[in-house]
């Protein structure tokens, strides 16, 4: 990638749209006798002038012009935050996270499953939110841009009504899977707060992802085609069956098992001559099967410099080859721009997408929809004929999920003088789900289950900035900004079901029933004690005002500050307002020090500080002090009501928010410098940055004397430091027929907890064995675990206390022979919570991507690494198999086996024979026993593009401009001394819960024209 001179825009709707340079993108602009482009203006990528004469070329492209945002404010150096949209188009991605996984230093993508369509997290130079919930992954997530248009996502407010937090209420699809990569011009990641700040509050979690789609052509006509398909290729999987889970018990049962234990023996071990159970396990021919994927984009553009267009139209879909699961995804988009006078240019963008998706058929995900536990007593058989039966009452169900998404735009950009530039922007963003759900009796011991769900999400902006910018001869360059935004948010979900029909065919829609007719709620069909309904919504405006200047001396020198005040309806009154300052400078040392150095091309050093306010994503925290529903059965948190009646009550379980609650706020040092050696032949780009994000607020213990459990207050600290780098060389000379331009990034992170609410030091989250606890000084991302050293084989190898003259004890409970042996911290004699310690990180400290490009003539190689270092995993899914005598057949999540227990994850004879019945809990998740390395090396992507147009017969003359065929496969192997599945499918927390479906192998075929 050759070094370019180039401003970024970072436009006006909550900063406006962010725009590169056309050379950025790697574009060849005409060069035209005599024109350049002014002083903070570029190009369009775009733009064509093959037809017309020298003067008509000149006023066309003057016209077409977009003035560079100042926002950005750094000079032209290689920033290589972005990815080459035109190699991330060819592969079957179908999520943005996806696309940005390993090609960008900073940027942590965590993929749980690879069921398409499933939610992923993204993070930004790590995260200051202690990931104690499945709601803090979405608070987690950084601003995604796209053609300025900030786009809104789900509302973590469902959780609320939901007693396992394993997947959203509704469809739960990622909705950045909307997204159609051919559409797309660049991507930018903005981790500097110099050029994020100008997003304002929504950027405080690590940066903003900026989007630009591609633009119409000028002077022209453009038809695009990209098509491939391909296959997504079945694991392989080592399957067992009661015979073999009979062999794994049988150790334990002849060294621990009392009379008691083997009298209740399960019973689908018992019997040998059971097919179902001791037959072939041959499941995975009804679980596994090579699926087809394939996907489709064209485009059309036209116009002048007067009126122009873009269109687009898309369709992908994708199929996983485990549990039948499949996304499919419709697009539509369309961008015109006029300009009925010179000074005035009119644009509108509308982008539409349909996503339907095809969940997976588990039994947890199913049971926590249903809020209800059937006998577990014997799991589902190995025998694909036995599991084809429940397949087919299955498949008498039916679950829906659909979701909609439309965003647009509607921009005036007046430029009153080469100096003086008003831009105004209307833009909204706007997407529902949907969900329908019927279980029939035969699936839930004689009682149907039916549920609706229908949520959106929609935002609404209304920007505007004024802009001044000048070039005072050559040397002094100033530019002075004003701007406002006004965004409006608001979410919502209805949410009904039910229990209990009279039979299987009669499905009701309680969400979309009729309130106005009598049977609303109370159909004669169901008993109404048995529906339930769950509704809610928040509202929040952001009000911001902002300046900024920007002086720039030459090319040697460039200063810059912003000042933005933000005000929050999800504020307090006493405290709506706050105002963040930014700071930037720059120094050309290749100008001012090393002209005379002909190897050095480009150094650059920058610098700059940023504050970012941080919202509250809640709109209880503006109330202060409320009530809700929050009285409930014990056994079931859901069910609010008393006595049967519906009741408000203070939040005494979920915390009082009293009326000092004030704007936590982000800062960030970075230190950058951007080099070029050997004729741009080698480029590099180091960061190091500082981030401390301050006054965050957060639920502790407290209140207990007026009957609340916890209390909202600020005080939260946490700090996040680390680099990024990047690296990118054409190795070969440029007059070589062979080039290979290999590139890596790697970011390094580390966070630590600096300080809590309420002065307190540490603070303990949740109970038993999924407890974590915060400790100040320490990272937030750890686990609290127990340090494992052994087994005690016998009696008299167990310490005594020599106060009591008894037996070392866990909580209280005697150990015995056959129980581990656990670290005594603290040298009581006793084990317990006091005892654990924090060890490991469930985040990597290094993660990044190595990609390699080879070309040789018409022909291009490709391929791309994805690695994360230094983050370990809890296996869960060992610990659960492992203790199987408090799992087997209890009433609990815990005791669900999915048909997926029928196969061999992991080596069972790495840890050591402990008593299974003891009372300890000997194979209890929370020891370091089950904590393991999780770090790995992926080969993510290779692929091999032939293109056409560049062979020796190819016609100049042809209507074709471009025709390339490629191949590509995707995740064909990964590198880890993790002994369970894949390291990447982990839950949020770092937890591998054996949920995550595999990440598919594909490979395809595809092929790209241009007319």
């Amino acid at each position: 990638m050759h070094f370019v001179m180039r401003r970024c825009v970072i436009g006006l709707l909550a900063g406006c749209f962010a725009a590169e340079t056309a050379a950025a993108e790697g574009v060849k602009i005409p060069v035209l006798t005599g024109f350049s482009a002014p002083a903070g203006y570029f190009i369009p990528k775009d733009t064509s002038v093959k037809k017309l004469s020298e003067k008509a070329k000149k006023d066309s492209i003057r016209k077409t012009m977009i003035p560079v945002d100042t926002n950005h404010l750094k000079p032209a150096t290689f920033r290589n935050n972005g990815l080459d949209m035109g190699k991330a188009a060819i592969y079957p991605y179908s999520s943005l996270q996806q696309m940005l996984k390993g090609e960008v230093a900073g940027v942590y993508i965590q993929e749980p499953s690879g069921e398409p369509g499933t939610e992923m997290s993204m993070m930004i130079r790590g995260t200051a939110i202690p990931l104690t919930s499945h709601r803090d992954v979405y608070d987690a997530q950084p601003l995604v841009v796209l053609d300025g248009i900030p786009l809104i996502m789900d509302h973590p407010f469902a959780f609320d009504v939901q007693q396992y937090d394993y997947n959203r209420l509704g469809p739960a699809t990622n909705l950045l899977s909307a997204i159609d990569p051919n559409n797309i011009a660049s991507i930018e990641v903005l981790k500097d707060y110099a050029a994020a700040a100008i997003f304002g509050p929504r950027a405080a979690n690590g940066g903003v992802i900026s989007i630009r789609t591609k633009a119409p052509v000028i002077g022209g006509r453009k038809i695009a085609f990209n098509t491939w398909f391909g296959i997504a290729q079945k694991p392989h999987v080592n399957t067992t069956n009661a015979r073999y889970e009979n062999e794994f018990r049988q150790p334990y049962y002849n060294r621990y098992a009392s009379l008691d234990n083997i009298l209740t023996y399960p019973l689908y071990l018992r019997d040998s001559t059971n097919d179902a159970y001791y037959g072939p396990a041959n499941w995975t021919d009804r679980y596994y099967a090579n699926k087809f994927i394939r996907g489709v984009n064209a485009s059309i553009s036209s116009g002048s410099d007067r009126a122009n267009f873009r269109f687009a139209a898309g369709n992908e879909q994708m199929n996983n080859p485990g549990d039948a699961t499949r996304l499919d995804r419709y697009n539509a988009m369309f961008e015109i721009n006029m300009v009925p006078v010179s000074w005035l240019t009119m644009s509108a963008m509308i982008n539409a997408t349909r996503m339907e998706r095809i969940r997976n058929r588990s039994l947890r995900d199913r049971f926590a929809d249903v809020q209800y536990l059937p006998d577990l007593t014997s799991p589902l058989p190995p025998n694909k004929g036995a599991y084809g039966a429940y397949l087919d009452e299955y498949n008498k169900s039916f679950d829906n999920n659909k979701t909609n998404s439309i965003n647009g735009f509607f921009r005036l950009k007046a430029q009153f003088s080469p100096d003086w530039n008003f831009v105004s922007s209307l833009a909204a963003d706007y997407n529902e789900g949907l969900r329908d759900v019927f279980y029939p009796s035969t699936l839930m011991e004689t009682i149907n289950y039916v549920s609706n769900y229908f949520g959106y999400n929609q935002r609404v902006s209304f920007n505007n900035t004024l802009s001044f910018h000048h070039n005072y001869s050559k040397v002094h360059d100033v530019t002075v900004e004003a701007g406002q935004v006004f965004e409006a948010d608001f979410n919502r979900y209805n949410y009904g079901y039910a229990y209990n029909g009279p039979n299987d065919l009669i499905k009701l829609n309680l969400v979309n029933s009729d309130p106005n007719k009598a049977e609303y709620l109370l159909p004669k069909t169901y008993n109404s004690a048995l529906i339930y309904m769950n509704l809610d919504k928040q509202r929040h405006r952001l009000l911001s005002f902002y300046g900024r200047g920007a002086y720039r001396y030459r090319d040697a020198l460039d200063f810059s500050v912003l000042v933005r005040a933000d005000g929050s309806s999800s504020a307090q009154p006493d405290n709506w307002w706050t105002v963040s300052p930014t700071f930037s400078a720059g120094w050309n040392m290749k100008s001012t020090l090393l002209n005379g150095e002909s190897k050095i091309n480009e150094m650059r050093l920058h610098a700059s500080w940023g504050r970012i306010a941080r919202l509250l994503t809640d709109d209880r925290f503006g109330e202060g002090s409320q009530y809700l529903s929050d009285v409930s059965f014990s056994n079931n948190p859901l069910k609010f009501s008393y006595n049967a009646l519906g009741a408000l009550s203070r939040p005494y379980s979920t915390g009082y928010i009293g009326n000092n609650i004030k704007w936590p706020s982000s800062d960030q040092l970075d230190l950058g410098l951007d080099m070029a050696f050997l004729q741009r032949r080698l480029n590099v780009s180091v960061d190091v940055y500082d981030k401390t994000d301050k006054d965050m607020l957060f639920n502790i213990p407290g209140g207990n004397e007026y009957g609340y459990t916890s209390i909202w207050q600020n005080g939260l600290k946490v700090r996040n430091r680390g680099a990024d780098l990047t690296v990118q060389a054409n190795v070969l000379p440029k007059t070589s027929k062979l080039q290979w331009v290999p590139s890596v990034n790697i970011n390094y992170n580390k966070n630590t907890l600096l300080a809590l609410p309420g002065g307190l030091n540490e603070m303990q989250i949740g109970t038993g064995a999924s407890a974590r606890i915060l400790k100040v000084g320490n990272a937030i991302d750890q686990f609290w675990v127990l340090e494992n050293k052994g087994i005690y084989n016998r009696e008299k190898d167990i310490p005594v206390n020599p106060k009591t003259g008894g037996a070392r004890t866990y909580k209280g409970t005697p150990l015995s022979a056959g129980d581990p042996i656990w670290v005594d911290q603290n040298g009581d004699n006793t084990i317990d919570d006091k005892d654990k310690v924090l060890k490991g990180h469930y985040l990597p400290q290094v993660s990044g991507g190595f990609s390699s490009d080879f070309s040789y003539r018409n022909i291009t190689f490709s391929f791309t690494l994805y690695a994360a270092l230094g983050k370990k995993i809890l296996n869960q899914d060992m610990a659960s198999h492992l203790d199987f005598a408090n799992h087997e057949g209890q009433i609990s999540m815990d005791a669900v086996k999915e048909i997926t227990f029928w196969q061999k994850a992991g080596d069972y004879t790495r840890y050591p024979l402990y008593n299974p019945w003891s009372k300890v809990g000997a194979y209890r998740a929370d020891q370091d026993l089950f904590l393991e390395d999780g770090s790995f090396l992926k080969l993510r992507n290779v692929s091999l593009q032939y293109d056409f147009t560049k062979t020796r017969w190819w016609s100049k003359r042809s209507a074709l401009r471009g025709l390339t065929v490629y191949g590509t496969a995707s995740n064909l192997f990964t590198i880890s001394p993790y002994t369970g599945g894949d390291p990447e499918l982990i839950y949020f927390n770092g937890v591998d819960n054996g949920y995550g479906l595999p990440i598919s192998r594909t490979y395809t075929l595809g092929v790209k024209m241009d007319l």
